[in-house]
Parts: C-alpha cells; sequence; structure tokens
C-alpha cells in the first residue's frame, strides 16, 4: 500500500511545533476547526493509493478508505508545522490479526512531508510502531490452568510516542521517540512456550515493563537519505508490534 501527501494551502509559522488534532468524524481537526486532516482513497501507478489531505475548515473531505479484516487508515491526531511554513502530517495504519483463543493488533505512524508550495515526498520520511496489543492464549487444559495459576492468557502491549524537540532551529526538527513495553504475567515471551517453564506462582501474575523495548531515541532529517534517522539503533520488538 503506497501512500502520499497533498497539501491544499500552506501553513505558515516562525517555528516547529506540534498541534494536536481532534478526530471528528473521519477526519482530525485543530481545536478551532480552522484545519482538518483527511483521508481520500485512489489509484496511482496502478497501485492503491491511501491519500492524506489537508484542508481548511469546512472544505469537503474525500471519504476514507474502508476497514478491512487486515488493515486499516486513519489520519494522524498531530500535525506538527514547520518553520519553513510547510508541515508534516500522518497516516496510522492499523494491522489485525485473529487465531485460536487471542488476537492482536498494532498501529504504525507514517509520517509526510509537505513543502510551502504544495509539493509531497511520495514516500515517507519516518514510520515507526506507536501501539500495540496482543492476547496469546497459553491453556489448552485443567492442567494447564493450574501450571498458569489461573492465568490463561500472555499479554502483550506497546506504546510509542512521538514529540518535537523544542529549540532545534531546523527546518525539520528533531524528534523524540519514547517508547513502554509491557508483558503480562512475568516471564511471557512470543519466543518461547510458557508451558515448558516453572508453574507461574501468585507472585508472577504481574505486568511487567519490558526494559528493551522501553526506551528513548532522538531522530533527525538525513538529507542525503530522505528520511529521519535515529541516533541509536531499534531494538527488535516485532514481539509487541506485529500482531
Amino acid at each position: 500500500m503506497i501512500a502520499t501527501l497533498l497539501l491544499i494551502a500552506a501553513l505558515q509559522s516562525d517555528a516547529s511545533s506540534l498541534q494536536a488534532l481532534t478526530r471528528v468524524d473521519d477526519r482530525a481537526c485543530t481545536g478551532d476547526g480552522a484545519w482538518c486532516v483527511g483521508l481520500a482513497q485512489g489509484v496511482q501507478d496502478g497501485e492503491p493509493v491511501v491519500r492524506p489531505v489537508l484542508r481548511r475548515g469546512d472544505a469537503s473531505l474525500a471519504a476514507p478508505p474502508a476497514d478491512s479484516e487486515v488493515e486499516s487508515f486513519q489520519p494522524w491526531t498531530g500535525l506538527i508545522r514547520l518553520g519553513d511554513g510547510g508541515a508534516l502530517a500522518g497516516v496510522q495504519v492499523e494491522t489485525r490479526s485473529m487465531y485460536s483463543g487471542g488476537g492482536g493488533q498494532a498501529t504504525e505512524l507514517r509520517l509526510y512531508r509537505l513543502d510551502a508550495r504544495g509539493d509531497a515526498a511520495s514516500t515517507p520520511v519516518l514510520s515507526l510502531p506507536i501501539q500495540g496489543s496482543l492476547m496469546i492464549r497459553a491453556c489448552f487444559s485443567e492442567e494447564d490452568m493450574t501450571q498458569r495459576a489461573g492465568a490463561c492468557h500472555d499479554e502483550y502491549g506497546f506504546e510509542g510516542v512521538l514529540t518535537v524537540e523544542a529549540g532545534a532551529g531546523e527546518t525539520l526538527p528533531v524528534l523524540t521517540y519514547a517508547t513502554t513495553a509491557t508483558a503480562y504475567p512475568r516471564g511471557a515471551s512470543r519466543s518461547e512456550d510458557s508451558l515448558e517453564k516453572p508453574p507461574l506462582k501468585p507472585a508472577d501474575l504481574i505486568t511487567v515493563r519490558d526494559p528493551k523495548c522501553s526506551f528513548t531515541r532522538r531522530f533527525t532529517f538525513d538529507a542525503a537519505a530522505g528520511e529521519y534517522r535515529p541516533d541509536r539503533k531499534l531494538p527488535d520488538c516485532s514481539d509487541y508490534t506485529t500482531p
């Protein structure tokens, strides 16, 4: 799936800032309703396209693409206004999976750059997971229930928050990405068979923060690559971000 971004009218700002948007029906708008971001569906070069569209106030916005069982799209509830009159706006892409006794969903943010003339990049400048929630069945018999101390599902949670670093003074600001990953019960792992581990105790029935996938990174724009790059490599957190 390809996404492109269209700027209908340029935003003017003296410095980069992150402005919160509120979802209203099928769009996300500024608090005063002056600007709204919606999604349009079309075809580009023979491929399906999901297109965020930024427009003034009550100007008409095309309907967003219909949800499917696997993937759906929403405008990001944030708008980064740039000092050069452009903006960074995003598409939230949600994927879902269902399986016996459990399921999961995860959301990826794809961030696109718009310049003051309305020209948009055809590819995102940054793609990051921002949310994940999974529940994995762990009991198949009464014996399993006893070994698991009644906790018959492993549960995984993930949240990522993107913010703009103040005072960076760059056309494209430095972005900070902070994540928190948790697992329940203590010792839960998608790469290991929980029934092969020692029986759980009541003290294990707690939600535990995963230090590997709870981290902070600074992203700066690499003009040569045309995308944001982190100050350090991101760890593999697919246990939390791949349903």
